[in-house]
């Protein structure tokens, strides 16, 4: 397999071949037969398994309402335990419904310090209200819809990022099957629209291309207004840009080697910063999830926090932090090698923030700190040419590739005695 090109982020174009029948060939029927099974795979997974709880359950239980919102206020005429609720407490997706379908009245419902970082990603909620055209009664199936399309979307996007390198598109699968993806999907979160435009992104950029890197950091916006911990994509992708001057020859203190990164950045990370502080201002909350003190500085105390674990907690180590770390090794090997570097510092900044310094809070079972390594599953794949081109050695890959995988956790679970389809899809 030719090296990836270091100077891009998206590690090169795919060389063109010549040849007597090339132009006997569609490329477009090319390009379905090559990326379309993997996504119709992931297409599979979703629709089956959301046809059977729609079977079971009404469309508004992917949102999860809990009495306790539902009783907080009598604000809203919309948020009333009319609705039904699905559990006591609820879960997170019930706050992004609660913006979509009354976003005046939604700050009442949301208790806690919880409003200020909700409200700070109003994407979701906007969209899956624009797609209802404004009807409150079909915003359950357009968050749902919503989803489902970034998924799938994503995944294609993956596919074709992966074959323009020179790697299957089949590994595309591993992030729109991940199981904390999977488990995102089902409770109507931030996830899967979050990271499916950071994979639209990550398919368009290329640094020497100016028109695609503007239309990435355009979608790199909307994903931070999603979601805020894809932060990260955007800052390796600055620095990637900051790279490119250097390849070009431009001096290091020159504005024109400063310049692309520092307008990548005010394009992808401006309108969230600004956004946090008018929440801030209008609701006089704090926009940021508080890390949990001084004990997050402890690596992996989050974890270690719930011992002696319990099987949801030994599930979390076999399918979330030993993946991780293996992954971390292999980073560290682009790091000391000759290869695309950046690629290594990506999944390395996603496993230090959403792994290792993860709070306990998040560590409280494996749906929550599942979808917190989302970006890390993602920065994984991300690697995975720049480690064929290092060494070719595919063992170590495999694994990892391996162990980020839906089977793998469903064996864990499975060995743990634990329902691994029911926790990430009920």
């Amino acid at each position: 397999m030719p090296e990836p090109d270091r100077s891009r982020f998206s590690s090169g174009a795919e060389p063109v071949v010549r040849s007597s029948t090339a132009r006997r060939v569609n490329p477009l029927r090319s390009l379905r037969c090559r990326l379309g099974p993997p996504v119709v795979l992931v297409g599979a997974f979703y629709v089956g398994f959301v046809t059977l709880r729609l079977l079971e359950y009404d469309v508004i239980w992917f949102v999860h309402l809990g009495r306790v919102m539902l009783e907080s206020s009598t604000t809203s005429s919309i948020l009333t335990p009319n609705l039904g609720w699905q559990s006591e407490i609820g879960y997170d997706g019930q706050y992004y419904y609660a913006i979509a379908v009354d976003p005046a009245n939604a700050s009442d419902y949301i208790t806690g310090s919880k409003a200020g970082y909700v409200y700070s990603r109003p994407v979701f909620p906007a969209v899956s209200r624009i797609v209802a055209l404004g009807r409150v009664e079909l915003v359950p199936y357009t968050m749902l819809l919503v989803n489902l399309g970034a998924v799938l979307l994503g995944t294609l996007a993956v596919a074709g990022w992966l074959r323009r390198n020179g790697s299957s598109p089949w590994l595309s699968v591993l992030f729109g099957l991940y199981p904390g993806l999977v488990f995102s999907v089902f409770r109507d979160l931030t996830e899967p629209l979050a990271y499916g435009l950071v994979a639209i992104a990550l398919w368009l950029f290329d640094p020497k291309d100016r028109q695609r890197v503007l239309m990435a950091g355009a979608i790199l916006a909307l994903a931070a207004l999603t979601r805020e911990t894809v932060v990260v994509f955007s800052l390796v992708a600055a620095v990637a840009l900051f790279a490119t001057g250097a390849v070009d020859g431009q001096r290091l203190w020159s504005w024109s080697r400063w310049r692309a990164p520092s307008g990548f950045l005010v394009l992808t990370v401006a309108p969230l910063l600004v956004w946090k502080a008018i929440v801030a201002a209008v609701l006089d909350v704090f926009t940021q999830e508080t890390p949990g003190g001084a004990a997050a500085l402890i690596p992996f105390y989050g974890i270690a926090s719930y011992w002696p674990w319990d099987a949801q907690h030994i599930l979390v180590v076999t399918a979330v932090i030993a993946p991780a770390l293996l992954a971390v090794l292999l980073a560290l090997r682009l790091l000391a090698g000759s290869g695309p570097r950046l690629y290594g510092v990506l999944l390395i900044l996603n496993a230090a923030a959403f792994v290792v310094f993860l709070p306990s809070a998040v560590y409280v079972d494996f749906g929550a700190a599942g979808r917190a390594a989302t970006g890390l599953v993602l920065a994984t794949v991300c690697c995975v040419p720049a480690w064929r081109a290092l060494d070719g050695r595919m063992g170590p890959i495999l694994l990892v590739c391996l162990m980020w995988s839906l089977p793998w956790y469903l064996v864990m679970a499975a060995t743990l005695g634990l329902p691994g389809l029911d926790l990430i899809t009920t």
